[in-house]
This record gives structure tokens, C-alpha cells and sequence, in this order.
């Protein structure tokens, strides 16, 4: 099971079109859940996902070797998320792949349970599953620098839910690049850095009704080749 994470220090970067467009790919030759445990939602509603979890009703659709499962809404009262670990268990269970779309705070109440739920499965079963990561930015020079002290602070809320736990940023992703440039990124991701340029049809026809980005093909086959 490869676990997939994206974060980003801002909105509107594109986090969950690159998580719902990775997961296109990747659900073709293999069983695949997408975790939308962002409070925008996004992923959840393009795919008529009213409830949540959380919620106990209308979290999951699936299409064809995608799942697609809703943790949480905005707003919603907290619960104890571990009373959903034998649900949560057996929508994962048999993915060879977990894609994660988060907020922009990595320290919201949904990010916490999601990541609880997951260790508390894999540690059962498997043992402890690296998390592994892409920061997503805009080719804005605070928005970049904002991304990459997000990056360390996510490795720190891994290790501090357990110090087993290992997070691994596999992609920089800097999207929507209008014009050549020479954007400095200090950090040295296991695949590189990947500049996206500005693709009209993305926004103005929505990512899902869109071929996927060729710069998005390489990614999902960068994560496809860490299977063991």
C-alpha cells in the first residue's frame, strides 16, 4: 500500500486537482481511494458527496477502481472519530494506493483523525506505512517559501502522532507558471521539483471534465514505480 499526502500552504493551488488527477491515472490499472479530508470539499462535491463520515451517511462513491471517501464536513460537531475505524478499515483495506487531499491548515481537527485512522489500521496490519507527500505552491516567491516551512511542519506533526511514523516529500509542485522562470526552491524532493504551467481549460472547464495534464501523467508514474 503506497499512502500519498498533498499539502500546500495556500488555497486555490491546485491540491485537489492534483490528488483527483493522480488518482485518474492511477485507478486505471489499480484499486484506489481518494481521503477528501479538506473543509473545502472539493472532491467531494464535483462527485455528489452531500455527507460525511463523520456524518454516518452519503461519505463514499466509487467509480469503477476509485473510492472516493468524505471524512468530515465544515462545521460539524466533533465526534470520536475511532468509532468509524472498522468502516474506515474496510474502505482501505484493499487499495494499493491512498491518496490524501488536505486543507490548507495542517493542524484542523480532520487532518489529526484521518492520519489516526490510517496508523491505527497499517501499524495492525502492515506495520508502519511511510507517509509520503507533495507541497503544492504557486510560482509566488512567499507563496514558495510559506510551502516549504509547511513541509517541515508536517513532518513534525507525523512524528509527533508517533516517532515510527516517516513522511517523505516525493514532488514540489509549483502550478499555474504563466511565464519561463527561475524559481529557487530549497528542498530536494525524492522526484524533483515540477513546474505546471497555467492551463486555461483546468479553470475554466474544471479539472474533472479535463485530460489530465501530461506534467500529472509523470507524477502518478513517479508514485506508480514506488511499488514494491
Amino acid at each position: 500500500m503506497i499512502r500519498l499526502a498533498v499539502i500546500g500552504a495556500k488555497g486555490g493551488v491546485g491540491k485537489s486537482t492534483l490528488v483527483y488527477d493522480i488518482a485518474r491515472v492511477l485507478s486505471k490499472n489499480y484499486p484506489v481511494t481518494i481521503v477528501d479530508a479538506s473543509t473545502s470539499r472539493t472532491i467531494s462535491n464535483i462527485n455528489e458527496i452531500r455527507g460525511s463520515l463523520q456524518l454516518e451517511h452519503d461519505y463514499l462513491v466509487e467509480r469503477g477502481n476509485l473510492k472516493i471517501l468524505s471524512l468530515n464536513q465544515y462545521l460539524t460537531p466533533y465526534v470520536n472519530i475511532g468509532k468509524f475505524q472498522d468502516i474506515y478499515n474496510d474502505i482501505i483495506s484493499d487499495e494499493e494506493f491512498i491518496l490524501v487531499d488536505y486543507g490548507v491548515h495542517i493542524y484542523e481537527r480532520a487532518i489529526s483523525d484521518e492520519l489516526f485512522l490510517f496508523y491505527t489500521f497499517t501499524k495492525k496490519i502492515n506495520g508502519v506505512v511511510p507517509t509520503n507527500f507533495i507541497a503544492v505552491s504557486n510560482s509566488q516567491n512567499f507563496v514558495i517559501n510559506s510551502t516549504r516551512k509547511l513541509i517541515e511542519a508536517y513532518i513534525s506533526l507525523l512524528m509527533d502522532l508517533d516517532e515510527s511514523c516517516v513522511g517523505k516529500l516525493t514532488h514540489f509542485v509549483i502550478n499555474m507558471v504563466r511565464d519561463e522562470s527561475n524559481l529557487k526552491v530549497d528542498v530536494k524532493p525524492l522526484f524533483g521539483i515540477v513546474e505546471i504551467p497555467f492551463y486555461r481549460e483546468l479553470s475554466f472547464n474544471g479539472f474533472w471534465n479535463t485530460e489530465v495534464p501530461k506534467e500529472i501523467e509523470n507524477i502518478a508514474k513517479d508514485i506508480e514505480s514506488m511499488r514494491r
